[in-house]
């Protein structure tokens, strides 16, 4: 992949709009490859507001053209209390959470995926000792992309039904 200039930041109002295509197409991906993931309405549009409302969304773009879209969250997550199967690697409430993580349909397999992650690590490192993030155990692709940033599998937590929880240490 050629050097471009990429820019991590908060989408506005205006491009609500530009997520919920990405987020809809990465729903229809998820579905066309067997996965139950996203497949009952969630996320919409009126979550990605919320996320826009909350502070935590955020966007990879290359000029004006939005290629990520996921949350960063720092107010923790109740459903990560509850992990079963396993441990957190660090015992604090001080991490960051990644979710409703995608990519546009024009960039699938290029690798700005594993950016936004990247991005989102390096914010979360100001303030965070670790980032968690959960996915669908048939998921295979996040999975993977988690795995080649080195986070750690720590078990398993609850929210529509079983997620695969991951952390990695930021300090």
């Amino acid at each position: 992949m050629e050097k471009r200039s990429l820019v991590f930041r908060k989408p506005t109002l205006e491009e609500v709009d530009n997520v919920v295509e990405i987020i809809n197409c990465a729903i229809k991906r998820l579905g066309d490859a067997g996965i139950s993931q996203w497949q009952n309405g969630y996320p919409n549009k009126e979550v990605v507001l919320q996320d826009i409302e909350n502070g935590v969304a955020r966007v990879l773009c290359e000029k004006e053209k939005i290629l990520a879209y996921g949350a960063l969250v720092f107010m923790g997550e109740k459903a990560y209390d509850d992990l079963k199967g396993g441990e957190w690697i660090l015992q604090t409430q001080n991490y960051a959470t990644i979710h409703r993580a995608c990519v546009s349909d024009t960039c699938v397999g290029e690798g700005y995926g594993k950016l936004f992650m990247i991005f989102a690590e390096n914010e979360a490192k100001q303030t965070s000792d670790s980032i968690r993030i959960d996915t669908h155990p048939d998921n295979k692709i996040m999975q993977e992309l988690v795995a080649s940033l080195r986070y750690e599998y720590c078990g398993k937590v609850m929210y529509e039904s079983v997620r695969l929880a991951y952390e990695k240490v930021l300090k």
